[in-house]
């Protein structure tokens, strides 16, 4: 079942591919304008930009995770046809991941080379997004499973995920920062690991209950 409703996830996600679209737009908009305003190329910056640049940029897409099902009556459907919550929230965070969180990753070399970023930087910067990618992933399912039921709540979302995401922001910049001298064996990617790996753990079981509640069980 869960497999079944991935397929399905990236189906709709290929036909309205306008929602990724407009995440990256909005990524190399900000990236440039934060050139702009900072005089240029800022290679010193630039982990720290792309990091902020592909969180908002996720967190955009937050509205549409849950909420569009909730809404059609689909999430029912699926729990009538024997989906559990697990199940739709696994399935639902593997789209979201594919479709939402993936191609700002690998945009985000080409907007690394407008900051003038150099080769070992970039590597560092994409390698941290990749470890940070399960904990964008984790809290955006919670946020977007509570205000499933919320029309226009796009705001709200932001506004609720963005202190969730303060501390794997923090150490991804680090991380980032930190590779091209020590690689991925420093402190920086092992607490960065250990943040996605808590907000897995906790994020799961708290988007699990807020869809069984949504649905009133």
């Amino acid at each position: 079942m869960m497999r079944a409703i991935l397929l399905r996830d990236l189906r709709l996600a290929a036909r309205g591919a306008s929602g990724t679209g407009l995440s990256l737009a909005f990524m190399a908009l900000f990236v440039l304008l934060c050139g702009l305003a900072l005089g240029g190329s800022q290679p010193a910056l630039g982990p720290g930009l792309l990091w902020l640049a592909a969180t908002l940029s996720a967190l955009l897409g937050l509205d549409r995770f849950y909420q569009p099902d909730q809404e059609t009556g689909a999430l029912a459907q699926m729990h009538h046809a024997g989906a559990s919550e697990t199940a739709i929230a696994t399935a639902k965070c593997l789209s979201f991941a594919l479709t939402a969180i993936i191609p700002l990753i690998l945009a985000a070399p080409f907007l690394a080379l407008l900051l003038g970023m150099d080769g070992p930087s970039i590597t560092g910067t994409v390698l941290s997004l990749i470890v940070g990618a399960p904990a964008l992933t984790a809290y955006a399912s919670v946020t977007g499973a509570l205000l499933a039921g919320q029309r226009s709540g796009g705001v709200l979302a932001v506004i609720l995920t963005a202190p969730l995401l303060i501390p794997v922001l923090i150490f991804g910049t680090e991380a980032a920062n930190v590779f091209a001298a020590d690689g991925l064996a420093t402190v920086q990617f092992r607490i960065l690991a250990g943040l996605s790996f808590i907000a897995v753990a906790l994020g799961l079981p708290a988007t699990v209950a807020a869809l069984a509640a949504n649905r009133g069980a």
